[in-house]
């Protein structure tokens, strides 16, 4: 893995870094366009982008089986999806050994069955089995096409796809990225009844998809109203016995459930090593890219975990205090944390999504702001290694 400290969202691994040089040449392969729809490219992902954000009650329920949205999705989407996913998957402790189930819900064109290939090449000898579910067929079919290829037909990888949800299964892993939203739409207006709020609903649905060991891990834009559903969830999961293996060091209640005028959990780190095909492209859509970010869950069944009791997960930017000191927020079985030290050159501080050791001070100070716990820090405590 790249560099000496491990974080949330390391730098892109040379694996990963020439995958994605290399993305854009699969895609042509896999999916090759004509001259005038690769023309008209910019202007699609301006559109597709415009739906799924500001004006994201007029985007269609099937946009992924539409080709100029499929394309637009393939070719900026994707691959932004594959640099957030690809450096998570860096980041995190998720081994899978051989043999393992993955079930990706909300697959579309298999990001993350990409970002897996790209950023962990130590699983490509690996029998690994990898469902991918999704209402739309084209965005199924597309995957399957720029998975083989990446990888080439000899890959031990056995890849399979449904458009419905099993009733039942053992996944080692199931994968909900940019699906929670969607999940929510669906169900808008059809919870009735004082049986199961609706994140416990959810996780009682994903729950017979699992084996009882399994790991589920959840991947939503670093946006505030994402981040808030995931507090949901988290929520939900906590109270069927589930145990949050990261970001969260701890099992108690969120201290940034993202509320109106509040923190919310999420990280961001610079966009390094993006390829130069992808920056020419968001020139040419006007939608220029400086910053990767998200919010996750990895959360399991299995009693094994034991959390990071008494250690504190960076959830914020650096920034400026007085007396020429600086501060950054962080999450803790406290609840939220004001790192403060003083770096005044901000270097060598802890940046978003790490995990470090404090001294809990012995007497209590509280940010006038945020009311929250104010920790003297020291550089030499970061946490190295993975979360």
């Amino acid at each position: 893995m790249s560099g000496a400290r491990h974080t949330i969202l390391p730098e892109p691994s040379a694996p990963l870094a020439e995958g994605s040089a290399h993305l854009r040449e699969a895609l042509n392969k896999a999916l090759p366009l004509r001259p005038k729809h690769r023309a008209a490219l910019p202007g699609g992902i301006a559109r597709l982008s415009n739906l799924l954000t500001v004006d994201r009650d007029q985007l269609p329920p099937d946009y992924m089986s539409r080709p100029e949205h499929l394309a637009a999705y393939l070719h900026w989407f994707l691959p932004w999806n594959v640099q957030r996913q690809g450096r998570l998957l860096e980041g995190l402790s998720l081994d899978l050994p051989a043999g393992a189930r993955i079930l990706d819900l909300g697959a579309g064109p298999f990001t993350f069955l990409v970002a897996l290939w790209l950023a962990r090449p130590e699983l490509r000898e690996r029998e690994l089995r990898y469902l991918a579910v999704d209402r739309a067929e084209p965005a199924l079919k597309a995957g399957r096409r720029l998975f083989q290829a990446l990888a080439g037909d000899d890959a031990p990888w056995h890849v399979d796809t449904s458009r419905r949800l099993p009733r039942t299964g053992r996944a080692d892993l199931l994968v909900a990225a940019n699906y929670v939203n969607e999940l929510e739409a669906d169900r808008a207006g059809r919870q009735r009844g004082p049986d199961l709020d609706p994140a416990e609903r959810t996780m009682a649905d994903w729950e017979r998809l699992l084996d009882p060991a399994g790991r589920l891990l959840v991947v939503e834009p670093g946006v505030r109203t994402a981040a808030a559903r995931l507090v949901r969830l988290r929520a939900g999961a906590l109270a069927r016995g589930w145990r949050a293996i990261a970001p969260c060091p701890h099992q108690e209640t969120c201290p940034v459930p993202g509320r109106h005028g509040g923190s919310w959990c999420h990280f961001a780190a610079d966009a390094v090593g993006t390829p130069r095909w992808l920056a020419a492209l968001g020139k040419s859509a006007k939608l220029p890219k400086e910053r990767v970010s998200l919010s996750f869950l990895l959360m399991t069944r299995d009693g094994l975990t034991d959390g990071n009791p008494g250690q504190v997960r960076v959830v914020s930017d650096t920034f400026s205090l007085p007396d020429r000191k600086q501060g950054c927020y962080g999450c803790s079985d406290k609840g939220l944390v004001l790192l403060r030290s003083g770096l005044g050159g901000g270097a060598g501080g802890p940046v978003s999504g790490d995990l470090v050791r404090v001294r809990w001070p012995d007497l209590i100070e509280r940010d006038p702001r945020s009311r929250a716990l104010v920790v003297d820090y020291d550089v030499g405590s970061r946490r190295r290694r993975r979360p």
